[in-house]
């Protein structure tokens, strides 16, 4: 839809530091890496230096208040539009006049972060973004992470601190502003990103390490956050802010977007990235989600092109988050905890009818090797809160090996299941399934052809 070149979007658990989703599109089948150009292959998240954009005005805003030069009331004048540093001219998209620094963060005004960075000048700047792990690798355990790039003050010429504090003159990475908006959620505190949750004995299948949730150390204060939080949450949730398509019915969001220019052989040309970076819930954040579009050609403000992919990710998600799946639809108004069908996973792989039932709501038990049909003991209808067991063939009946409906799954979901269970697929068209040449109910074929059409 964006009409972008690349994208990528990376989620955290802002408390442990747990990566819990990592998307790069376009992406690449590892089984066939040969067929895919190399750019495919690329993790944008941690090998590509950006510069952020206004997602990095947390950075400024952060600094402004734990030096103490201002607070989220702080009255900025930012004129008509337009004001000169150094003899260098900043725009803003509308003139906002006279307005709060927390206003400059919910319409992104470029002119009231450059006059607060003004205010307390390069070293509370500096300092900030280096404890927020800026300019330095994260240490994530993922291969050919980069560090971006951040020069100590003395290397800035008159325009660095006004243009920095708009995200420009420095490179990240979208890992290391995802870990920024992670220390807004907690309080304060730069976590340490991880994948890998515990490693076990391949042939006990007992825990030998297990990921300890530890933090780097305290980048701000929690009275910071607290202030600052209510800002962010106008970017999604106030009539002019940013932020506005990102917003979830029922579900407090807070966040900034993030429209940057990209630089060509030094110059900046007229392509874009663009980005939203935001967390839910508000007064008890679960997940931090960025997502980054690069040189979009149907729209180029972060608001436009990345906050819809935030709101439709979150507002999907949301089912596998039981506190915040409460919050988002109360018993008493939505019935979640009452009885629901549960989706047919007839024949799939135990792992893959497992992530399924999860997606759902469903509390599962799996007690099965991950990739052996398995059958489930429950009902047609049970409640979300109580666990369905999926059992090895030899504690229940053997499921017979029938082809299952992938009507509406993912392409890519269909393939990795069909292949899992031994049936070679071959597909037409993008999306979700529209038809399958096996109809589901028949002997499990040994290929089968898939035709896709987009959502």
């Amino acid at each position: 839809e964006a009409g972008a070149r690349w994208g990528t979007a990376v989620a955290m658990d802002p408390h442990s530091g747990a990566i819990l989703a990592m998307a790069n599109v376009p992406t690449y089948d590892p089984n066939r890496a040969g067929s895919f150009a190399e750019t495919a292959k690329r993790n944008h998240a941690v090998v590509d230096r950006i510069e952020p954009g206004s997602t990095f005005k947390l950075v400024t805003a952060v600094a402004a208040l734990e030096s103490g030069t201002s607070t989220p009331e702080s009255v900025l004048h930012t004129g008509s539009g337009t004001h000169t540093f150094s003899r260098r001219v900043m725009r803003d998209t509308h003139g906002y006049g006279t307005i709060s620094l927390a206003d400059a963060l919910v319409h992104s005004s470029n002119i009231g972060m450059a006059l607060t960075a003004e205010r307390m000048g390069r070293g509370p700047l500096y300092r900030t973004a280096r404890a927020l792990g800026f300019g330095q690798p994260t240490t994530i355990d993922l291969p050919g992470e980069v560090a971006g790039s951040l020069r100590r003050p003395e290397a800035w010429d008159a325009t660095t601190l006004p243009w920095m504090s708009t995200g420009y003159a420095l490179e990240v990475t979208p890992l290391q502003i995802l870990t920024a908006y992670a220390a807004l959620a907690n309080g304060g505190l730069l976590v340490h990103p991880h994948v890998v949750a515990e490693r076990r004995d391949a042939r006990t299948g007992q825990a030998v390490w297990t990921a300890r949730p530890d933090s780097v150390r305290r980048a701000f204060s929690e009275a910071t956050a607290r202030a600052l939080m209510p800002a962010f949450e106008r970017v999604v949730t106030e009539r002019g802010g940013t932020g506005a398509a990102a917003q979830v019915e029922g579900l407090r969001v807070a966040g900034k977007t993030g429209t940057a220019q990209t630089a060509v052989n030094g110059r900046y040309q007229r392509q874009y990235r663009a980005s939203f970076v935001g967390l839910f819930l508000v007064e008890a954040p679960e997940v931090v989600l960025y997502v980054l579009m690069d040189s979009p050609s149907n729209g180029s403000y972060g608001g436009v092109v990345a906050a819809p992919v935030f709101g439709r990710v979150a507002r999907r998600w949301i089912g596998t988050f039981p506190r915040v799946a409460q919050r988002v639809a109360p018993a008493q108004a939505v019935p979640l905890r009452t009885a629901a069908p549960v989706p047919a996973t007839a024949g799939m792989p135990s792992v893959l009818a497992a992530s399924r039932l999860r997606a759902e709501g469903f509390d599962v038990a799996l007690d099965a090797a991950p990739w052996q049909p398995a059958s489930l003991t429950a009902p047609r209808r049970a409640p979300l809160a109580a666990p369905l067991a999926l059992v090895a063939p030899e504690r229940a009946s053997a499921p017979r090996r029938t082809m299952p409906d992938l009507r509406g799954q993912s392409l890519r979901t269909a393939v990795a299941w069909l292949r899992a269970l031994g049936v070679e697929p071959t597909v037409t068209g993008a999306g979700a399934v529209r038809a399958q040449s096996v109809p589901a109910g028949r002997p499990l074929p040994r290929r089968v052809a898939l035709t896709g059409q987009a959502r």
